[in-house]
């Protein structure tokens, strides 16, 4: 049924469409029957009950409108990146391949690292001082355990732990002001063999 007929049976006229398909009907009979609905559609009987249906079909698509309207303006707003902010000039310290036991000595975990600094000066600083943060890594990893490896939700978690021990080697008061010098931790390679 088409929108068009719909209409047309809602208000209470015969879809005239029907009786042209007929052959032997001339447009004549057609535009008179057409004449003589619009003459009972008009008539002072029903003209409260079509005004009411036409005000609640008005309402219902201006309703529908506007609830369209309001989910285009979800979709716009709808946010696509999660997490933190990107890093407006980050600098990166490779810190190379680490390969350590995991607890039980059946396996290895290999992971190489990356951190990312918005500051040289404290990227520079913890460059002097690299044996001791590799020192600090490799004494993390090895203390992950093959369940903590194989649960995926697990790698923020290691990641954040990293981040916070290697942010405690930076003085309290250093001359970048900045109290979360590294930024991230990058895995490039992350795997147990």
């Amino acid at each position: 049924m088409t929108g068009f007929t719909w209409i047309l049976k809602l208000c209470g006229l015969r879809d005239v469409s029907l009786t042209a398909d007929r052959q032997g009907t001339s447009m004549n009979e057609n535009s008179q029957v057409l004449f003589i609905n619009l003459k009972k559609y008009w008539s002072a009987e029903s003209i409260g009950l079509k005004s009411v249906s036409l005000l609640v079909l008005t309402t219902l698509f201006f309703f529908t409108s506007s609830l369209h309207a309001a989910e285009e303006v979800v979709k716009e707003t709808k946010v696509i990146r999660e997490g933190p902010p990107p890093l407006e000039d980050p600098q990166y310290l490779d810190l190379g391949t680490f390969v350590v036991n995991m607890p039980g000595d059946k396996y290895f975990l290999k992971s190489s690292i990356q951190l990312a600094f918005e500051n040289s000066a404290a990227k520079d600083w913890l460059l002097a001082r690299l044996p001791i943060a590799k020192d600090l890594i490799i004494t993390h990893l090895n203390s992950i355990t093959v369940e903590q490896f194989d649960d995926t939700k697990n790698r923020v978690v290691i990641k954040n732990d990293l981040q916070i021990r290697l942010n405690s080697l930076f003085p309290n008061k250093a001359a970048w002001e900045d109290s979360v010098p590294i930024r991230r931790i990058l895995f490039s390679e992350f795997y147990r063999q």
